[in-house]
């Protein structure tokens, strides 16, 4: 699973964007629209589509209705395998670690938990343990972040079970065990070159 840290305030992805890395942001909102009232889409929608889709040469957008809100987990889910890093904006109850952006006008307590607390972005010395960096400093946090979340060196096989979108931790032994089974069978199947494969999914779905 990409790395993924969630940023309490503003946030801003460029300067990993500019180092070649792929970056994802997860942002959390009460409700929102895509399009307006008399668009094509709310038409479509309107028309009966569950989900809506748009397409465009260079993105893609996917509507569709969920029965509850979903974790951060399963949003993760949705992204697995296309990006480096992962941030969130409005989670701050998620169990991710946290960048926070303070301000001293709002007071100087920090909102997040010194567990959590990966660094701050802040325009006054505060007393915490974690790096603080001024607004004009957002490249030596990227530094940072490289650093401890995407230069682990060479990245070893990683096998994740995911049930109805959320994550099952798994021993070892047992990521060994149906990383094993799972190549072995591919193995066997015409169109597939072993060289060339980097991610393998699969999908169970029960009646």
């Amino acid at each position: 699973m990409p790395p993924v840290i969630s940023i309490v305030g503003k946030s801003n992805s460029g300067n990993l964007q500019s180092k070649g890395y792929r970056i994802a942001t997860i942002k959390h909102s009460k409700k929102f629209d895509l399009e307006a009232q008399g668009k094509d889409s709310w038409k479509l929608a309107e028309a009966g589509s569950v989900a809506v889709m748009l397409s465009s040469p260079d993105r893609v957008a996917l509507i569709e209705p969920v029965s509850r809100e979903q974790s951060l987990d399963e949003l993760v889910y949705k992204l697995l395998g296309k990006y480096d890093l992962i941030f969130t904006e409005s989670f701050k109850k998620a169990g991710a670690v946290k960048i926070e952006v303070h301000r001293s006008e709002q007071g100087h307590d920090l909102i997040t938990s010194p567990l959590e607390l990966f660094a701050v972005v802040t325009d006054e010395p505060l007393s915490v343990s974690a790096p603080q960096f001024s607004s004009q400093d957002i490249t030596q946090l990227a530094d940072i972040i490289e650093e401890g979340f995407l230069r682990s060196g060479d990245h070893e096989d990683e096998v994740q079970l995911f049930v109805n979108g959320s994550p099952i931790p798994m021993k070892t032994y047992v990521q060994d065990i149906v990383s094993r089974v799972v190549i072995a069978m591919i193995s066997t199947l015409k169109g597939v070159d072993m060289d060339d494969v980097h991610q393998v999914d699969v999908r169970l779905r029960r009646g």
